[in-house]
C-alpha cells in the first residue's frame, strides 16, 4: 500500500528531555505518524484514557514519574498495551531486565534514528 493512503498511526511519546521530545516527534511525524508528547507518567495515563494508540515510546527514568508508572498501571488495567511499548532509554540493564519481556522492544540512548523507525515499523506490521 502506498504510504500516503495508509491511515496515520498514533504514537504516544513520554520523555522529560525537550530535545529528545523534539527529535523523536519530528522523526515520527516525518514518517507519517501522529504524535502526542508528554513529560510524565501521569500525563501519559491521562492520554491513554482519552485516546487509543498504536505505539507508546517511553523513557522509564524521569525526574518525576516516568514510563515505569505507565508500565505498572498497564500491567493491572490493560496488559495487552504492554506489547505496544518501545522503551527509549539509557537505563542500566539491571533496571531493564525485569521488564524487558513485558514490552515490545528496547531502543538504547543514544540511538540512531533509523533504529527507532525500524522498530516502530516492525511493531506496526
Amino acid at each position: 500500500m502506498i504510504r500516503l493512503l495508509r491511515p496515520a498511526s498514533r504514537i504516544l511519546l513520554l520523555d522529560d528531555d525537550p530535545s529528545i521530545q523534539r527529535l523523536v516527534s519530528t522523526l515520527l511525524k516525518r514518517d507519517g505518524h501522529r504524535v502526542d508528547v508528554v513529560s510524565s507518567g501521569s500525563q501519559a495515563l491521562e492520554k491513554l484514557n482519552a485516546h487509543q494508540y498504536d505505539a507508546l515510546v517511553l523513557d522509564i527514568m524521569t525526574p518525576t514519574e516516568g514510563g515505569m508508572t505507565v508500565i505498572r498501571e498497564l500491567r493491572e488495567a490493560a496488559p495487552a498495551l504492554l506489547k505496544k511499548i518501545i522503551l527509549l532509554t539509557a537505563s542500566p540493564e539491571s533496571i531493564l531486565r525485569p521488564i524487558e519481556s513485558d514490552v515490545y522492544a528496547i531502543v538504547r540512548k543514544p540511538f540512531q534514528p533509523a533504529d527507532l523507525l525500524d522498530t516502530i515499523h516492525k511493531l506496526m506490521a
